[in-house]
């Protein structure tokens, strides 16, 4: 039989266990800061112990209170925008079956109805020995101020692409009658000038009269004979 422990190794043994904890505790607390500096949700499916973790910012993002869910993949499928539900499910499935990591953006709802970007990565994390995934980890980011950035450029990018559609156009043959003035367009319609550039540019117009043509119209009036002298005289 083994000799009984005596008391300063019972304490000695137990004073190593205290420190054991307090190293554990340190390393949770450098997790937790780690977890919140980095402001992203965190998920963790283990099913060989049936639990799933969502952390406290994995529900705040989305304007929920913490753990105010299940945490489930239920809960993720149902939070989950209708057009990016089948997609997403998928994607991730396979990217399981196969093995691989995987890194998706898709919309998830928030409390009050609206949706959020996010963009979530993830790998399998933990198998057992038959190959089959027991343990998921991963984490969620909110990119919805970057995703409304990006479709902002596009549409001003598209907006810029007709502006310089408009300008080839106007740079063209343009069809205008040697009489009237008018000009075609690719209807096969006559329009007044002004009203044409004005379609198909950002362009403004404003009437006046040209020299000659002043001369044409009031030629013989005496106010304008009056006026000319007295510019002459100037």
């Amino acid at each position: 039989m083994d000799p009984k422990p005596t008391q300063e190794e019972l304490e000695f043994h137990i004073q190593e266990l205290k420190n054991e904890l307090l190293r554990m505790k340190a390393s949770e607390e450098r997790l937790r800061l780690t977890i919140e500096a980095v402001n992203d949700g965190i998920f963790d499916f283990d099913l060989k112990r049936n639990e799933v973790y969502f952390s406290p910012r994995y529900y705040t993002m989305l304007g929920y209170d913490p753990y105010e869910m299940p945490p489930s993949r239920e809960t993720w499928k149902n939070l989950l925008h209708p057009d990016d539900r089948e997609k997403a499910v998928t994607f991730v499935d396979d990217h399981i079956r196969k093995k691989k990591s995987w890194s998706i953006e898709f919309r998830l709802q928030t409390k009050d109805g609206k949706y959020r970007w996010i963009h979530s990565r993830g790998k399998v994390s933990e198998w057992d020995e038959n190959g089959n995934p027991i343990r998921r980890t991963g984490t969620h980011k909110d990119i919805t101020e970057r995703k409304e950035a990006e479709f902002e450029r596009e549409r001003l990018i598209k907006k810029l692409n007709k502006a310089l559609k408009d300008v080839k156009t106007l740079g063209g043959l343009i069809p205008i009658c040697s009489s009237c003035k008018k000009i075609r367009d690719d209807k096969g319609y006559w329009n007044q000038l002004e009203s044409y550039f004005e379609r198909h540019s950002t362009a403004l117009f404003s009437h006046s009269l040209c020299p000659h043509c002043m001369d044409e119209i009031y030629g013989k009036d005496d106010w304008y004979i009056e006026l000319k002298q007295n510019k002459t005289k100037e």
